[in-house]
């Protein structure tokens, strides 16, 4: 810095404390030597930089354009705010990117890092891609745990290019390396092992997710609610701490806020985790999918919903089974809609109502057809096919069963 700029920075510094020329100078220097230096007509010596440093409440390289312990906080204390304000539908991408320009200005890339994170989360396609190539480049000399945060980020774009094999070796493998050399940071294992669970589920392997849904719920702190109110009393600690200028335990403050915002960020992921324990634990699948439902995306709330219908009916929950379907909207082109139609079949089968039961069945398997749902097709055919069996209408059953495997392979050939 030149000398105009460094006593710029000390003539501020000084204003911000409500300092006189007097006493920033006392006891070793006068008030007209302090005048100079701040109109850049002298270079302090470095016994005059640490003075003023002291008087300060700063350290001497923060007068030669350091970084102050007082803006990293400020910068981590942005961070967690524009986080927080995206996972409440807020748009504040443009924000990030200056927080990230000026994270890099600052030298500070795991900032530059996490603020490419975060808009990674909330980007796709070849956007994303740049993105997360950007947070791995800002991470690259960084420790594990923070290196590791990239990972499912990596994966995503990794499942969006149709390689979601790879992606769980991905996960896999950062997983594994974590726990072998020493580095099991609570939240990046949470994050991992809800990604895995996440992943297992996607591809069919509900066994080989269990287990990591598992290890993902213990882990979690609580419901969205919980953690926003953890979240607020921290940055509130954060920004006290600042104001009394204790910097250390300000930085340590906004750090669990960051934490709490990650986990936030992975609610949708959790509330996988929970349908995979509903579904290898029937004894809870109520309060698993219930739960469930609360934390997932808004637009896997009608999937969970017709989940909760179909458990409800099979614990003989007959008018709980019916308030889920009722809260479900579809028209006849909706990829839901003929497993819809067959859970009303099966509800109508459970009361005892044969008529409408048939009706709604055989809806289900002309709309399953159609759309080529091929699961719901087999269940609606086996339940109509009971159905017309337990009145004696073999023939007709026959005739039905015929008919499907006729479908069933059509819908094969298409």
């Amino acid at each position: 810095m030149t000398a105009e700029e460094v006593g710029a920075r000390l003539r501020r510094l000084r204003a911000e404390r409500g300092l006189t020329q007097r006493a920033l100078a006392e006891p070793h220097y006068t008030a007209a030597y302090v005048s100079s230096v701040e109109t850049g007509a002298r270079t302090p010596s470095g016994d005059a930089l640490r003075h003023f440093a002291e008087q300060l409440g700063i350290e001497a390289d923060e007068l030669l354009g350091g970084t102050s312990p007082r803006d990293v906080v400020r910068l981590d204390l942005d961070l967690a705010l524009a986080a927080g304000d995206l996972l409440d539908g807020v748009d504040a991408s443009s924000r990030l990117r200056r927080i990230a320009r000026r994270a890099e200005r600052m030298g500070r890339r795991r900032q530059a890092g996490l603020a490419w994170l975060w808009l990674a989360r909330f980007t796709s396609g070849d956007a994303r891609a740049k993105l997360v190539t950007a947070a791995e480049s800002a991470f690259t000399s960084d420790v594990p745990p923070y290196r590791g945060l990239v990972v499912p980020l990596r994966a995503a774009v990794l499942t969006e290019w149709g390689e979601p094999h790879y992606a769980m070796h991905l996960l896999q493998t950062c997983h594994d390396e974590l726990i072998r050399d020493g580095y099991p940071h609570p939240l990046l294992l949470l994050t991992l092992r809800a990604h895995l669970a996440e992943g297992h589920l996607r591809l069919g392997n509900l066994a080989q997710a269990a287990p990591f849904a598992d290890d993902a719920l213990r882990l979690a702190r609580g419901r969205d609610d919980v953690l926003k109110e953890l979240i607020a009393y921290q940055l509130d600690l954060c920004r006290s701490l600042l104001a009394d200028e204790h910097f250390t335990d300000a930085a340590a403050a906004v750090a669990i806020a960051h934490d709490l915002q990650h986990e936030r960020a992975l609610r949708p992921s959790i509330a996988r985790c929970l349908l995979v324990r509903a579904r290898v634990r029937p004894s809870g699948a109520l309060a698993d999918l219930l739960a469930a439902r609360e934390a997932t995306a808004p637009c896997d709330t009608r999937a969970i919903t017709l989940e909760l219908a179909e458990v409800s009916r099979r614990e003989g929950r007959l008018d709980d089974a019916l308030a889920f379907l009722s809260e479900i909207t579809v028209g006849d082109g909706d990829p839901l809609a003929a497993a819809v139609r067959y859970q009303i079949g099966a509800l109508a089968v459970s009361r005892g109502d044969a008529s409408s039961a048939e009706a709604e069945l055989s809806q289900a398997i002309d709309l399953a057809t159609r759309l080529d749902a091929r699961d719901v097709l087999v269940r609606s055919l086996d339940h109509a096919g009971t159905l017309l069996m337990s009145q004696g209408r073999l023939p007709e059953a026959a005739d039905l069963l015929r008919e499907g495997l006729l479908k069933l392979g059509a819908a094969e050939d298409s």
